[in-house]
Parts: C-alpha cells; sequence; structure tokens
C-alpha cells in the first residue's frame, strides 16, 4: 500500500517536471514571436493549408504580405486568399530565381582545362568528382561556343573517309561499289549517305 502511493508521488513529480519543461518550451516561442513581429512578408514553398495559415499568423503576427510561385499560387483555395484578404494579408506571386549556384567559375574552367588537356569526360568527372551530365554541362557553359563535346559514341570513320563517300555517291557510284572501295559494310555507307548527306 505505501508503494503504491511512493508511486503515484513519484508520478505526480515527473508530470510536475514536464510541465515546467513545457512552459520553459513556451517561453522560447514567445521570444520566438518577439522576434518576428516585425516581419511583414514571407515567402513559402509549400501550399497553405488552414494549419498553416495559423501557425504563419501566430509565428508572424504583423504578416502583410505571403508570397509564393505561380505554381503554388493556383493550388491555393480561392476561400483562403478571401479569408487572408479580410485579415489583411495579401498573397502575390513572386519568382525566386536567385537561388545561388552549385559551381562556381572555378570548378568551370577546371573542367575546360582538364578537357584541352587531353582528358575525357569520365576522367574529368572522376577527378572532380562531378557527374559526366555535370561536365558536359559546364564544358559548354564555360568553353568557346565551337569547342563544343558532343555527346553520344564517337564516330568510327574519319571527316575525310565520309567526304570521300559523299563525293563518290555525289559521282554516282552504286552503294555497293562505295562500300568495297572504302572496305567498309554496306549498311553503314547507308547509313553516313543517310545522316551526313544533308
Amino acid at each position: 500500500m505505501m508503494d503504491d502511493s511512493f508511486n503515484r508521488e513519484n508520478s505526480l513529480i515527473e508530470d510536475d517536471n514536464s510541465l515546467i519543461e513545457d512552459d520553459n518550451s513556451l517561453v522560447e516561442d514567445d521570444n520566438r514571436r518577439k522576434d518576428n513581429s516585425s516581419i511583414k512578408e514571407i515567402h513559402i514553398k509549400k501550399p497553405l493549408s488552414s494549419k498553416l495559415i495559423v501557425e504563419l499568423l501566430d509565428t508572424y503576427p504583423n504578416l502583410k504580405r505571403i508570397t509564393c510561385p505561380i505554381s503554388l499560387y493556383n493550388r491555393i483555395s480561392k476561400k483562403y486568399i478571401d479569408v487572408l484578404n479580410k485579415m489583411g494579408v495579401h498573397i502575390k506571386i513572386k519568382y525566386n530565381y536567385n537561388h545561388p549556384k552549385k559551381y562556381g567559375n572555378d570548378i568551370g574552367l577546371k573542367v575546360v582545362d582538364l578537357i584541352h588537356n587531353g582528358k575525357t569526360p569520365l576522367e574529368v568527372g572522376n577527378i572532380l568528382n562531378l557527374s559526366i551530365k555535370k561536365v558536359y554541362y559546364l564544358r559548354a557553359k564555360f568553353s568557346n561556343p565551337k569547342n563544343k563535346l558532343k555527346t553520344g559514341k564517337k564516330t568510327k570513320y574519319s571527316k575525310k573517309q565520309i567526304n570521300s563517300i559523299k563525293i563518290q555517291k555525289e559521282k554516282g557510284l552504286p552503294i555497293r561499289e562505295i562500300a568495297e572501295i572504302e572496305n567498309i559494310p554496306l549498311r553503314t555507307v547507308y547509313y553516313i549517305i543517310k545522316n551526313y548527306m544533308n
């Protein structure tokens, strides 16, 4: 019997301690509210819900304007917009394009230098810890437009051989003879004529 009363008293003390912790967290929230009382405009990235509206109005008591991207604005309920307008909080569309660059000029110039020094995009990606796709992007962005890398497999045949096939086709030679002269498969001659003659 005595043990039960002792356990009850201990549980009450623990409950009182938890109340004190909760009271402290409320004080911190009040301090945060004081800091946010001067904020009149915020930008949101989540769709507005009744719960979020209440949170925003509690956190920012002097809120006058909420901005969001157009994709989010189109998903906001008209009722929410009307209620917020009546409360003096206006929702505006704002394009936030000014996100920081992930890769600076120094990395882009390193990519260009490594490629000019004979490294392949795969090697450059391994050296700088970048994906191949990012290497191609940075190479295209930071180099002379005339020196762009081509994606995909390199052609097996040189420009000289491709030009030779074009000239022979223009002279009227049959494709079978062109394949024998160039010593390449017949289907390759058809492929080159189809893709490089225009």
